[in-house]
């Protein structure tokens, strides 16, 4: 497509703000979705004439209803509420260069009857969706016939509830191989806090097979999980890498929704099953806010189970009783 000059001057104004957030730190994922939808959002502006500096809350309801046009499907929940927010924020900063007037995109808790206290579109939160024991266990049958480094990728992306970008970053000298601890990096984490996480005992002999390997390739140092393939062989494991991995082994057991993160799902809700308190899950997980750790107790629902039957077990007998 050929874009027009107004097109091209808004994509300008789009890079230097992401420059800007990428001076001050922002991950490199956010910058990429940061640009996505702001590329949508210019490209849907080009189609209908509306020059970005000067657009009204009309032109922007235009493009969020029916959601995001040009789309094979309606996006997600998330997705929709992350292109928002970053129209939102690229209009404070053209705002707050002098480049618009006001912004389209009005924040839910401005002053007036239409959007005091709530969001333009409803924001839809799901638990997410973990497969069951038999599921599981499928999904690890398949993978122990993956390679050495594939499988140890797995076992430490599990124990420890790592997601993608923190495990294919893993060096050797994170591992204290005397403790079975491994410190994850703030610079690896999603909110730059560094944490300590575990592996199981079982894990230990395969780990020092993939560290000898490396060795034996004269990698003793550096990035514990390298690219074999012919094109960049020697380099660290890229992310998508290993999403591609992952997927395979999902859609192979049936499990189509099955992702890298599934695997910090499983292993903070079996922890949940297991015991331990809202407190350690969320060291553990390395959450700033507690809330977000509380749906892992939703999802072991032991603490449900817990309070129902120390509440109303004896009602509940009583009413089952009767009715069956």
């Amino acid at each position: 497509m050929v874009s027009n000059p107004l097109f091209s001057a808004s994509m300008h104004l789009v890079e230097q703000w992401l420059g800007l957030l990428t001076d001050l730190g922002r991950a490199e994922a956010t910058i990429k979705a940061y640009r996505g939808a702001l590329t949508h959002y210019l490209r849907y502006c080009e189609a209908k004439s509306i020059p970005p500096t000067s657009a009204h809350f009309e032109d922007f309801s235009g493009y969020i209803r029916p959601q995001l046009p040009g789309m094979a499907h309606p996006v997600s929940s998330s997705t929709l509420q992350l292109r928002i927010s970053a129209i939102r924020l690229w209009y404070d900063y053209l705002y707050y260069q002098e480049l618009c007037e006001t912004s389209p995109v009005p924040r839910a808790m401005l002053p007036g009857p239409v959007f005091s206290g709530r969001g333009l579109v409803p924001r839809i939160t799901r638990l997410p969706r973990i497969p069951d024991d038999h599921g599981w266990f499928t999904l690890l049958q398949q993978a122990a016939t993956a390679t050495l480094r594939d499988r140890l990728m797995l076992t430490l992306a599990y124990y420890g509830a790592l997601r993608r970008a923190e495990v294919t970053a893993l060096r050797v000298d994170d591992l204290d191989l005397g403790l079975r601890l491994i410190r994850i990096r703030a610079e690896t984490t999603k909110n730059h806090r560094e944490r300590i996480v575990c592996y199981s005992p079982a894990v230990v002999p395969v780990l020092a097979a993939h560290l000898q390997q490396l060795r034996k390739s004269g990698l003793s140092g550096g990035p514990l999980f390298r690219s074999v393939s012919d094109r960049n062989h020697g380099m660290p494991l890229s992310i998508w890498a290993w999403s591609k991995i992952v997927r395979s082994w999902g859609l192979k057991s049936g499990l189509p929704y099955f992702s890298t993160h599934t695997f910090r799902h499983l292993r903070l809700t079996h922890l949940a099953r297991a015991g331990w308190s809202l407190h350690e899950l969320a060291a553990y997980a390395g959450h700033r806010d507690p809330r977000t750790t509380q749906i892992y107790l939703h999802l072991s629902g032991t603490e449900l189970a817990a309070r129902m039957a120390g509440a109303v077990a004896d009602l509940d007998l009583k009413i089952a009783g009767i009715v069956f």
